[in-house]
């Protein structure tokens, strides 16, 4: 007979033994505010935490934060934590606290991604997880490595000879996807071009790069890098853009004969490229039009060409020089533009940093949205 005890309660040595792990310890995750300062001329970038004594800023070492610069006053502004919530107060400075592109009146209250301009500074705010801004970090840095190979890519300016080359490139926060590129295809045709790809960020400024290596290194299979059409429906042909991610980009290429003084040119699109000649008014624009590389497969591309007499300049420019925010609120475009393309030249500037500072002195506060792409080229 069973002894019921032993079968409710079994010896010692038969009863299994369940070990319960115990509980893992959960990292810390806290929200965060900081205060990104943007690089100025002086002044390193860095990252400013925010915490809840209250944070002033100005041009005295007394302050928590010290920007040195005579548009800056003493005592500036002050910031400080209420709650969820981070509010900037200006101290009666001279030039005011520029929040989002308008003077604070009174404590203003700052939303993720807000941006303060103090003088010459700017400073974004920017709260969340730790984690999600280590995260968003690493994002930025990747970013910057990629604008970094776009611009390795970008040619030196040429000073001497029958034509004359000059740049700027101001990549925007996000890293759009502009690229270009110049030089001889033999001793006597210069070629040039200028490309903008869809979107923002890595893939963008990636696929930029790809198409400047095989324009500068020529090596699209069989073909006359001469022939802007056949240039234009190769890149087509290879960039479709279902096999690039959704990707697409716009161009305009010519091509300089320097013995017939002929400019032979194609774009797809793109906006025109500007001849500005001398004695006349207005630039003339060189334009041909067609869908962008990677839209319509075996579209048929077409030329045309323009006289180009001496003293004459080519400009080229992406849509970040127009398409730009003014410090008013309004939106620019590109008859804001063309004016300053025959504005007279600035003794000691080369003509694309004459560009950018204008376009920069128009353009609100802030890095701007896009790249900003600006080639001349001067033709003797």
């Amino acid at each position: 007979m069973t002894d019921d005890a032993t079968e409710r309660h079994p010896p010692e040595s038969e009863r299994t033994m369940v070990r319960r792990a115990a509980p893992t310890a959960v990292e810390p995750d806290p929200v965060l505010h900081v205060l990104d300062l943007e690089p100025a001329e002086g002044i390193a970038a860095r990252r400013i935490g925010l915490d809840a004594t209250p944070l002033t800023i100005g041009r005295t070492p007394q302050n928590g934060l010290a920007l040195p610069s005579p548009d800056v006053s003493r005592s500036h502004c002050i910031l400080a934590l209420e709650g969820e919530a981070v509010v900037v107060s200006d101290l009666g400075s001279t030039n005011g606290t520029i929040v989002d592109g308008r003077a604070a009146q009174g404590p203003t209250r700052l939303a993720p991604g807000s941006r303060l301009r103090l003088g010459p500074f700017t400073l974004v705010y920017r709260s969340g997880r730790a984690s999600d801004l280590a995260r968003a970090e690493e994002v930025e840095r990747d970013l910057a490595r990629a604008g970094r190979y776009v611009a390795a890519l970008l040619p030196p300016p040429v000073a001497e000879g029958p034509v004359r080359a000059d740049w700027r490139f101001v990549p925007s926060a996000r890293i759009g996807g502009d690229g270009f590129g110049y030089g001889w295809l033999d001793e006597r045709r210069f070629a040039a071009w200028l490309l903008d790809v869809s979107g923002h960020g890595a893939g963008s400024a990636l696929l930029a790069a790809s198409a400047m290596n095989i324009l500068r290194e020529h090596s699209l299979p069989g073909v006359d890098f001469a022939d802007p059409v056949a240039v234009l429906s190769a890149a087509n042909a290879r960039f479709q853009m279902d096999r690039h991610g959704g990707l697409y980009f716009s161009i305009w290429y010519g091509v300089l004969d320097i013995g017939s003084r002929v400019l032979t040119f194609g774009c797809a699109g793109q906006h025109p490229a500007f001849l500005v000649a001398p004695g006349e008014a207005a630039p003339q624009p060189l334009w041909v039009k067609s869908p962008a590389i990677g839209l319509a497969p075996d579209w048929p591309y077409r030329r045309a060409e323009v006289a180009v007499p001496p003293g004459a300049r080519l400009h080229l420019f992406s849509d970040g020089a127009f398409e730009i925010t003014a410090a008013d609120g309004a939106q620019l475009g590109i008859r804001d533009f063309l004016p300053l393309l025959s504005a007279p030249a600035v003794p000691g500037l080369a003509e694309p940093e004459r560009l950018w500072r204008a376009v920069r002195g128009r353009a609100r506060p802030g890095p701007l949205d896009d790249d900003v792409s600006l080639v001349t080229l001067d033709i003797p």
